[in-house]
């Protein structure tokens, strides 16, 4: 992986990879593995580079690691450059590999991806997603990119089909989330602090159901499920916390992704939608 930078100043490579945030751990690896170019010269990273001079540096190849096995599995690429990988997650998948899901993942569907393109990386998911919920969930393939990621504006938004009619067709929702006492999986709603919050605008109704679009501000586990079933509108095919459907669905989509690329600085807006929205369009 080859990051690119042109220099606007005068400037020691070393002094503008710490003003650029590489970890301390990061630079000694370019140092030892990787490379540094300047005007497409190997250089060291005491040069003195001038305005208008062209920085590249050349990232040390991410090890695969065996923790991952990779396994041949479909899904849906929305977005993939040198740097992120963007998915739209099916429902009803592990996102990484689990005791139940040792080989069942979407991070084993990765790794073989990446394997069969010949792509040297490793799996960093930016965010995950319960098993139930389907849709978009973004990847860095390098340690650096990711921690980048971490001080990006991220902005996620969620379609998700509740029981019955919200009263309040826009609102916020702030809550205290804690771990069910004797349950490994379950969270349940507290009133001693606020650790969580949902912003939320109702988009069409059926006769015993309504649409409803949600930003997430914080990332409490099972914040939406929790959220609106304390609006006594449990979401639609959630067995954890309400009860299974026909069609054995948590009616929970991660629809918008938008942010920043850390690398690029363009703004990437992307969108998916579930099957189960059709019936309210007009």
């Amino acid at each position: 992986m080859i990051f690119r930078y042109n220099i606007t100043q005068t400037i020691k490579i070393k002094d503008f990879l710490k003003q650029i945030k590489l970890p301390s751990n990061v630079i000694t690896d370019i140092k030892e593995r990787g490379q540094l170019l300047v005007n497409d010269q190997t250089v060291s990273n005491c040069f003195v580079m001038q305005e208008g001079d062209l920085l590249e540096i050349v990232f040390p190849a991410t090890h695969q690691g065996d923790n991952i096995i990779s396994v041949k599995g479909d899904f849906e690429i929305v977005y993939e450059d040198s740097y992120l990988l963007v998915i739209n997650k099916q429902c009803n998948l592990a996102t990484i590999p689990t005791r139940k899901h040792y080989t069942n993942s979407l991070a084993n569907y990765v790794m073989s991806y990446y394997k069969r393109k010949g792509i040297v990386a490793n799996i960093h998911f930016a965010s995950r997603l319960d098993a139930p919920t389907s849709g978009l969930i973004m990847l860095a393939k390098n340690s650096y990119v990711l921690t980048l990621l971490k001080d990006a504006s991220i902005v996620k938004k969620y379609m998700l089909e509740v029981i019955g009619h919200i009263k309040e067709k826009t609102g916020i929702i702030e809550t205290g989330i804690i771990k069910e006492e004797g349950s490994i999986i379950k969270r349940c709603i507290t009133n001693e602090f606020i650790n969580s919050k949902t912003i939320y605008e109702t988009k069409g109704e059926k006769e015993d159901t309504t649409l409803v679009l949600a930003t997430l501000c914080t990332g409490k586990t099972h914040q939406l499920r929790l959220h609106f079933l304390s609006l006594d509108a449990p979401i639609v095919g959630d067995i954890l916390y309400g009860e299974e459907t026909e069609d054995g669905i948590l009616h929970l989509h991660s629809y918008s992704l938008e942010f920043i690329h850390p690398v690029t600085k363009e703004l990437i807006s992307l969108k998916t939608y579930p099957n189960w929205i059709d019936k309210y369009k007009c």
